[in-house]
């Protein structure tokens, strides 16, 4: 994994829910990005409970989890 999406994700772990949610949804993501974002970050879900959640496979929730901290990345400086 990218050094940068790490540390994002780090960040995220030791924010609470709730300030990690406004973060998260404070960048120009799409709506199941950030959402699966929050869920696997901020909620601490595993991805088979979001892909279960959602009807998506696990694999769609790792590929748009991957651009959306990607987006998240990019956007900061």
């Amino acid at each position: 994994m990218d050094s940068r999406r790490q540390a994002i994700r780090s960040i995220l772990s030791s924010m609470g829910p709730r300030r990690a949610e406004s973060y998260i949804r404070a960048f120009d993501l799409q709506e199941d990005e950030a959402q699966y974002i929050v869920e696997r970050e901020a909620m601490r879900m595993s991805v088979q409970q979001i892909a279960t959640a959602h009807n998506v496979s696990q694999e769609t929730v790792k590929r748009r989890r991957k651009s959306g901290l990607q987006k998240i990345a990019d956007q900061l400086p």
